[in-house]
């Protein structure tokens, strides 16, 4: 039985709108477990293994449904990191309306947070430059900066994840090796 041919951006694209939602509860339900500020770091580390089994699960759909069971190193980097990026996309949306609307409150202690870290790594620092750094910090804490951050941060470790997730996913067919 011949299987119908689908190509790996449309199954990237429907893992990755999945992992997407699944990633944007989550993060509801944290909001909703009112975890705190601190422990978020913590739990922020549940979104990659979110990330990971969608990589998995979308790559190992696609190459035993679409073909037969083998996969290049190559096209399983690719699925996966498609799947993620597409997450990832719909996850920065997301974000810029949380930090936007859901909590806007929480830029305030990420700000408060930022000032109480630089005067404990650096207590002799003038007013001058606190202000300074204080200023930075205040731009790139906007939900568009926090957004975008957020993507290019988690387009970058699903790079990672997706390059180990494609080492053990391969599969080579091995009756196609030798033959010219």
């Amino acid at each position: 039985m011949e299987n119908q041919k689908m190509s790996s951006g449309k199954i990237a694209l429907n893992y990755g709108l999945v992992f997407g939602i699944i990633l944007i509860v989550y993060s509801l339900v944290l909001y909703l477990l009112n975890i705190n500020f601190e422990s978020l770091k913590y739990w922020g580390y549940g979104n990659y293994v979110i990330i990971l089994i969608g990589m998995v699960l979308g790559i190992k759909a696609y190459r035993n449904k679409y073909l037969d069971g083998f996969i290049s190193f190559g096209k399983s980097f690719s699925t996966g990191f498609l799947i993620a990026l597409f997450a990832a996309i719909l996850v920065a949306i997301y974000s810029f309306f949380y930090y936007k609307f859901i909590d806007p409150g929480i830029l305030v202690h990420i700000i408060e947070s930022a000032e109480e870290g630089i005067l404990e790594s650096s207590p002799d620092i003038s007013d001058q430059q606190l202000d300074m750094a204080m200023g930075w910090t205040k731009k790139m804490t906007s939900p568009v900066m926090l957004a975008i951050g957020g993507l290019i941060i988690t387009v970058i470790i699903s790079l990672i994840i997706s390059l180990i997730v494609s080492i053990f996913m391969m599969k080579k067919d091995k009756s196609v090796e030798g033959v010219a």
